[in-house]
Parts: structure tokens; C-alpha cells; sequence
């Protein structure tokens, strides 16, 4: 986790590293090796993220009715550090690492609002920062459509349901026929493979950011219009391209900290 955290201290302080004599025979390799240890906790405890999502959201309604951001919402902040710690270090292969990266920045920039002079504006800000964490942590209770566990096929009854839009629009974006993409979303065995599984799986990852800030039509043109972040070409046209893909999936990912709450 990449919090901003300052400490302050006596910069006339001088701090003196024990000696190898200090540290008895075999201290000097004993200290070289523990600098190196592994800072990861050797036990991480479960983290409830249905239970976060409904914090957050509640966190949210009081800051609605009220004009300052409580000094306690900033130890609930500093606790929810820990469990995202939990997440980064114990679950990574089970977490988008794309959320991950969502909520450890709308997790610093919240801890800093602590230090606005302008209340109002920390407010404000505050709450899209919860809604953004809220939604984060709503999307890894639910579990999401991009885990390796998950089958293309799943993947494209998912993006049939939270889309709601033409199977002709979605068979577009895939790159094949209509036909196809019906006999994907059947009860049958006919399923993505290959480039077409692939695909299917950045769309849907894609589509999960983008689902926060628009309807199911409005993330299908988002992949029509051309984007000045992806040099001016539109996103569909990047699809096939596994590099792009992942600029396409950040570009995606940002738009989460624009969703107001």
C-alpha cells in the first residue's frame, strides 16, 4: 500500500547504528539479514468488504447532513489502511489489482483532505473519495467478473446483464457476429476460447469501472468515441492489443474518482 504518511522528528537528533562488535559474534550477518526480511505479516486477518462497503456508505450520509468532516472519520481512515494492507499483501491473485490501485489513491487523497483549510471544499471531496472506496469495496464483495476463476462464458452473461443493452452492440464490441455472441450467453457448451475468451475478459474488467459512471449504453459509445488519452484513436479499436488494453483498463479505472456521491 503507497500511503503518504509524515513523521515528524528532531532533525538534530543523531541516530547511531549498533556496531558489529555491539552485536556479538554473528550479530553483524544476523542484523544484515533481518534488514531484508519480508514485511509482510505472517497472518492476515478476513477482510469483511460487504461490511467496509456499508461503513462507507453510512460515513457518506453523515457527512451529507453535516457541514465538517469529523475528526473520527480520520481514525476510521486510518483503520481501513489496515484492511486494505490486508488485501494488497494476502489477496492480491484473488483482488483486480485495478481496484486495488482505486482505493489506495482515493485512500491517500481522503487523508489529506484532513488538512484543508477550506471545510466546505474537504467535504465535498471527502464524499466522492468514500463513494469511490465504497464502490471498490462493494465490487470485491460481489466478487466481480475478472477473476482468473471466473469462465469467459460467465464473463459474457455478465456483461449481457450489467450492459443492458443490443446483443448486436455487445457482439460488436467482441468482434464477432451477433449469432455468436447469443450462443455464448446460452445454456449450450459453446463458449469464448483463445483471442475471443481474452477479449472478453478485458472487456469485462474494462466495463466494471466504467459501469460507476455510466449507463450500459453510454460505457458501449464510450468504446466508439475517440480518447486523447489513448492518442486520439477510440478504445475499440485498441482491444487486440494486450499493452493498450491495460492503458485502456487505468484510463477506465480513473473515471471512478469523478463519480460524485
Amino acid at each position: 500500500m503507497c500511503l503518504n504518511m509524515t513523521y515528524a522528528y528532531d532533525m538534530t537528533t543523531t541516530i547511531v547504528p549498533p556496531s558489529p562488535l555491539s552485536l556479538g559474534e554473528g550479530g553483524a550477518e544476523q542484523a544484515a539479514e533481518s534488514s531484508w526480511e519480508d514485511p509482510r505479516p505472517a497472518a492476515l486477518p478476513p477482510v469483511d468488504s460487504a461490511s467496509i462497503a456499508g461503513e462507507l456508505g453510512a460515513w457518506n450520509l453523515y457527512l451529507a447532513r453535516h457541514r465538517q468532516v469529523p475528526d473520527d472519520l480520520r481514525l476510521y481512515l486510518e483503520e481501513l489502511a489496515d484492511e486494505v494492507d490486508a488485501l494488497a499483501w494476502g489477496r492480491s491473485a484473488d483482488v483486480d489489482p485495478y481496484l486495488l490501485i482505486s482505493v489506495q489513491s482515493a485512500l491517500n487523497h481522503a487523508m489529506r483532505l484532513f488538512y484543508l483549510a477550506d471545510a466546505g471544499q474537504a467535504r465535498r471531496q471527502m464524499r466522492t473519495r468514500l463513494e469511490q472506496m465504497r464502490q471498490v469495496f462493494r465490487d470485491i464483495a460481489e466478487g466481480g467478473p475478472l477473476y482468473e476463476d471466473r469462465s469467459a462464458k460467465e464473463m459474457a452473461h455478465w456483461l449481457a446483464e450489467v450492459l443492458d443493452t443490443s446483443q448486436a452492440s455487445l457482439a460488436e464490441l467482441l468482434g464477432v457476429s451477433t449469432r455468436t455472441f447469443q450462443r455464448w450467453i446460452s445454456s449450450g457448451d459453446s463458449a469464448p476460447d483463445g483471442e475471443d475468451a481474452r477479449r472478453v475478459r478485458v472487456l469485462a474488467r474494462i466495463t466494471n469501472h466504467l459501469r460507476h459512471s455510466l449507463t450500459g449504453p453510454g460505457v458501449v459509445r464510450w468504446f466508439s468515441v475517440p480518447h486523447p488519452r489513448v492518442g486520439g484513436r477510440r478504445p475499440l479499436e485498441l482491444l487486440d492489443d494486450p499493452q493498450a488494453a491495460e492503458e485502456l483498463t487505468t484510463l477506465a479505472a480513473s473515471t471512478r474518482s469523478h463519480t460524485a456521491a
